[in-house]
């Protein structure tokens, strides 16, 4: 009898499905309390399955880091894609940025639960690094090109991307960090304004 061979395709299925699940629990419980048991539960799968892909707890916790990173590219660099002009690039980033409370409040409380790793840890922190490392590179080239058209001041497009990282970084975080029910809109704005004030002509 010959041996089973392997299905690519099923493997990153399953794997998928247990690093949702673990982005599900952490949601509900925070990085601290999320099992293995935890997320193959939620998952339907089976440890020695979970194990097989994921050895550790902390090997489960980055591929869900590194994957919520992945969505997040993904969904800035289509939004940047489809816009004709700078102006409206930075526009639709901030949108998608800024989305809506009930989704940034989810993604911002996964982010800010790993930041401890990130310190502590430095893979985690390689992550984080090379996310903000593509939030700066895909901000600068919207930068020089609204620089170049005459949408925006000459500014130095290095500098340009990481005021927008802090601001959308900071403003979100004083909004967690406030009343359950604050609207996030105001934030937005008042990041969108601070950005406008920095950059438009």
């Amino acid at each position: 009898m010959s041996p089973r061979r392997a299905d690519p395709a099923l493997s990153e299925r399953r794997r998928g499905a247990l690093v949702r699940a673990g982005y599900a629990e952490i949601l509900d419980k925070g990085v601290q309390a999320v099992t293995i048991d935890s997320v193959v539960a939620r998952a339907g799968s089976s440890k020695g399955g979970a194990l097989y892909y994921f050895p550790t707890k902390e090997d489960l916790l980055f591929a869900i880091l590194e994957w919520l990173f992945s969505q997040l590219n993904s969904t800035l660099d289509e939004v940047v894609r489809a816009q004709d002009s700078p102006r409206a690039c930075l526009a639709s980033e901030l949108e998608v940025l800024f989305h809506g409370a009930e989704v940034n409040r989810k993604v911002y409380r996964v982010l800010f639960d790993f930041l401890g790793m990130g310190v502590h840890i430095d893979r985690f922190r390689g992550l984080f690094a090379a996310f903000f490392d593509r939030c700066r590179e895909r901000d600068k080239a919207i930068v020089v090109e609204g620089i170049k058209q005459r949408q925006f001041r000459p500014v130095k497009p290095e500098d340009a991307a990481g005021v927008v990282r802090a601001l959308v970084d900071g403003y979100c975080l004083q909004w967690l960090m406030g009343e359950e029910k604050a609207p996030l809109e105001p934030y937005r704005d008042r990041c969108r304004a601070v950005l406008g004030s920095y950059l438009l002509r």
